[in-house]
């Protein structure tokens, strides 16, 4: 799996972190920058200023709208304030459990902020195993909070798993995922997380996975002239003949009628 991640700052351009090394961002606006999975929200010495900005305030709130996750980082969590935004982040976890009766940094605190985040970006996308062993990776042997942290963060209700493993689904429809994959990321044996998913969703597994992936062969047939078989493999259908046989049981039609009635404006 691979994340396209984005540096955006108010006015674009060079930006100077607090180990004094800068960092080359993107202007804040427009269309590129909507629909982020999950939006990490930096403070620094001029967060004061930079609440104050109307600007940046006002695109700052319109990217928080279309986002997934809200986290601040640092003390970041004065822009949200500015923009009237509560977190949407991963899990309720207090600053005062990282501190272990010693005081720590502000700098300590907002790369702390940005591991657990991180870790918690890697526990909800690739499971729990890989995520703790990430985890162990970067504790040092005197500093070994992050593997307790981790167990805390996306603490759920058995719904929230449900419908957390459904999103999941989605998102990786197109490559050539299992029912134990799905299982695997909220932390579930198979047998449980079937009957977990069939209570709560309504469908097996498997037969949610089929949906998003005749979801999105929909979408590829309309806006795309992308042949049968191409379409197949990005959708995780194996191949055209596979596609098609499943594709015509569901919608009564072929693929490729379906393309055009829909691009015709048809009914269907």
């Amino acid at each position: 799996m691979t994340y396209s991640v984005r540096l955006v700052s108010a006015r674009g351009g060079a930006v100077a972190c607090s180990s004094s090394v800068c960092v080359w961002t993107e202007r804040l606006g427009g269309q590129r920058f909507q629909g982020f999975d999950a939006l990490y929200v930096a403070g620094g010495t001029g967060v004061t200023r930079a609440a104050a900005d109307e600007s940046l305030i006002d695109s700052l709130r319109i990217a928080c709208s279309q986002s997934g996750v809200v986290s601040s980082l640092g003390n970041g969590d004065v822009m949200l304030a500015a923009a009237g935004i509560s977190r949407r982040d991963w899990a309720s976890v207090g600053r005062g459990v990282w501190h272990t009766g010693t005081s720590k940094s502000a700098a300590s605190t907002e790369r702390n902020d940005a591991l657990i985040n991180s870790l918690a970006l890697v526990k909800r996308d690739l499971g729990y195993d890989i995520a703790t062993a990430v985890a162990d990776r970067l504790s040092s042997s005197n500093d070994q909070h992050l593997p307790i942290m981790l167990s805390t963060i996306g603490t759920t209700t058995l719904a929230e798993k449900a419908q957390e493993s459904a999103r999941w689904l989605e998102r990786n429809c197109g490559r050539p995922i299992s029912v134990g994959d799905a299982a695997r990321t909220v932390a579930m044996s198979e047998r449980n997380f079937l009957r977990l998913f069939k209570r709560e969703m309504g469908l097996t597994p498997s037969q949610y996975l089929l949906r998003a992936r005749l979801d999105l062969s929909c979408e590829l047939l309309v806006k795309s002239d992308l042949p049968i078989d191409k379409i197949a493999r990005r959708t995780g259908l194996t191949n055209g003949e596979r596609f098609s046989k499943v594709f015509r049981k569901q919608f009564l039609m072929s693929p490729t009628e379906y393309r055009s009635k829909r691009k015709n404006g048809d009914a269907l």
